[in-house]
């Protein structure tokens, strides 16, 4: 049922190896619930921290995965360990796991207008909240009309935003702590109507959006819990709209001031709280297109290296050279992006242009990292360019900068895992074993580990004792690849060495099962500590992962033919515990067989 695109390689390149490890170690337990798949629409639900579990919501495609979101508050870049958990499940799904219903679209299409009013109204009869959501996405939805010089406009009408961005404030309780993720949910709309007018070179009709979302929000925000910044961070998002709002209408300078008058107010309000959003749309508002550097830059008059210091210079950057890509001034966006020595963005828009052989040149000649060469190489593979992306791509690989930058080290790891099958699809059979070791080194995958195992064909052997000679050596973090391939191979004592110290629960109880018949022994010491660090600790909350440490203790001993050492260790349990209660109670499983 999944896409072929949506393997190990593909969830775990869009993840961090936190992520990835963690999302991993979720689907291993069974954290992740039934899968529903509607359509494109796949959803379900992942058990965490909270009490709730999360809710994850991807849109697949045929390239894999087109869009995907979670309820939880990660925003660290890549995929949460929710997404990929739900994801790992999916993609390993046997026939008949996920429950599968026709497309929502599918259902409705024999409906006319009359049937699907009476269902939105009994829907909304059922679930007030459902209304006001309906009330948010018509408020921010943009029907176009045509202005006086025949141009499409906006017909945002900006008092019915302004009116919903008040009632969401109102219909939460400011002692609710966890009203702030209700609160940016209901704002989303709104956010993602002044990102589509940007994009669609209407920043002009995306400012009275914007100044009424920045208004209402400055005067609401403060009254409500906001213990993880979520809402405090949310001016770091109107502050990024503004910067690009105000550089993409590019108003006269009256105007202009006048718009810089307004962000001075709110950020006065914020300042006390130590909020400093509206820095970056402060600097666009002084600046305009009229800054010096600037306007040599873009003319080609500004030599490399000379751009000036000033506080948000490099955040606006990118912000300039979008507005110069999507309005069609593409010497001026090379100019830019040479000037400022945006050598990754500079490449990407050579190759837009079809300069293939400069961007090559210009990659090969300035990119200081891994993450460049991976954008240009599927840049170039995306339009057919295969052999170029094979060159920079390989040139990547020596691009992994310091090997204590954890960051620039799984760059590198990233392109190597990219880089495999397009090497060995081209034939670069030499090429992507090379690729392939380098992202095992830094980024152990078992999906990618047996893709090299055929890859290598009779060279296997030598190969494969290559890699876990690296393995093995490694004593580094994260474990859960490295101990997939172990365990896959059968290795349980490199398994056991890899754990270290402080295995991660999930881990540790992975290496005990595989571990029960050939080393029970270990399998009793290490159930039994883990065990009684809870017991101990009198959690009565985990008393059930306690019991489920001593289930695996009983079986290993039962291995092990030390039966009688087990009702021993168990009878010592109750007496030096006899005043846990709860612990006694849920020791009887353990008499069971």
């Amino acid at each position: 049922m999944a896409s072929p695109a949506l393997t190990e390689s593909h969830i775990r390149a869009h993840a961090s190896a936190d992520s990835f490890a963690r999302g991993l170690s979720y689907a291993q337990r069974g954290a992740v619930g039934p899968l529903v798949l509607r359509g494109e629409l796949l959803h379900g639900r992942v058990a965490g921290s909270e009490y709730e579990p999360y809710l994850v919501i991807v849109t697949l495609d045929a390239s894999g995965v087109r869009a995907a979101t979670c309820t939880c508050l990660y925003d660290h870049g890549g995929w949460c360990k929710h997404i990929v958990a739900l994801l790992l499940v999916y993609a390993s799904a046997a026939p008949g796991v996920v429950e599968v219903q026709p497309a929502l679209a599918t259902l409705l299409a024999g409906l006319d207008r009359g049937q699907l009013a009476a269902l939105l109204l009994q829907l909304t009869a059922q679930d007030p909240e459902l209304a006001e959501r309906i009330d948010v996405l018509l408020a921010a939805t943009s029907q176009p009309k045509t202005s006086a010089t025949g141009s499409a406009r906006s017909a945002i009408d900006v008092a019915q935003v302004r009116q919903q961005i008040r009632r969401t404030f109102r219909s939460t309780r400011p002692d609710d702590h966890t009203a702030y993720m209700g609160i940016m949910t209901k704002l989303e709309p709104f956010v993602a109507q002044v990102q589509a007018l940007l994009a669609a070179d209407a920043a002009r009709d995306a400012l009275p959006l914007l100044e009424v979302l920045t208004d209402e929000y400055s005067a609401g925000w403060i009254d409500y819990y906001d213990s993880d910044g979520a809402l405090g961070q949310f001016f770091d998002t109107l502050g990024d709209l503004w910067a690009e709002a105000l550089l993409g209408a590019n108003p006269k300078q009256a105007e202009l001031r006048q718009w810089r008058e307004r962000l001075v107010e709110w950020n006065a309000a914020i300042d006390d709280y130590g909020c400093e959003g509206f820095g970056i749309a402060l600097q666009a508002a002084e600046e305009g297109w009229s800054e010096p550097w600037v306007d040599g830059a873009i003319l080609g008059e500004a030599l490399p290296g000379t751009k000036p210091a000033a506080p948000y210079t490099d955040d606006l950057l990118p912000i300039r050279l979008r507005i110069l890509e999507r309005s069609g001034h593409d010497r001026e966006a090379l100019n830019l992006a040479a000037a400022a020595e945006m050598h990754r963005e500079h490449a990407l828009l050579l190759v837009r242009l079809g300069q293939v052989s400069a961007a090559l040149e210009l990659g090969q000649a300035q990119f200081s990292g891994a993450a460049e060469a991976l954008a240009l190489a599927q840049a170039l593979h995306d339009r057919g360019d295969l052999a170029q992306a094979l060159v920079i791509g390989e040139h990547g690989l020596s691009l992994g900068g310091d090997a204590g930058d954890y960051g620039q080290q799984y760059a590198r790891a990233t392109l190597a895992t990219w880089l495999v099958d397009p090497a060995a699809d081209q034939g670069r059979i030499e090429l992507a074993l090379r690729a392939g070791a380098a992202a095992i080194a830094i980024t152990p995958q078992l999906g990618l580990y047996t893709r090299l195992a055929v890859l290598a064909d009779a060279e296997w052997p030598t190969f494969q004792d290559q890699l876990l000679t690296v393995l093995r050596a490694d004593t580094g973090w994260p474990v859960s690849g490295r101990l997939d391939i172990f365990l896959h191979e059968g290795l349980i004592d490199d398994a056991i060495a890899a754990l270290g110290t402080h295995p991660n629960g999930a881990d540790l109880a992975r290496v005990m099962d595989a571990a029960l018949a050939t080393h029970p022994g270990w399998v009793i010491t290490a159930a039994i500590g883990s065990a009684g660090a809870i017991i101990d600790a009198g959690a009565a909350q985990h008393y059930a992962a306690a019991v489920a440490w001593l289930q695996r203790a009983r079986a290993a001993y039962q291995v092990a033919g030390r039966l009688t050492e087990w009702q021993g260790y168990l009878q010592q349990l109750r007496t030096v515990h006899r005043r846990k209660h709860k612990l006694m109670g849920m020791l009887g499983q353990l008499e069971r067989p």
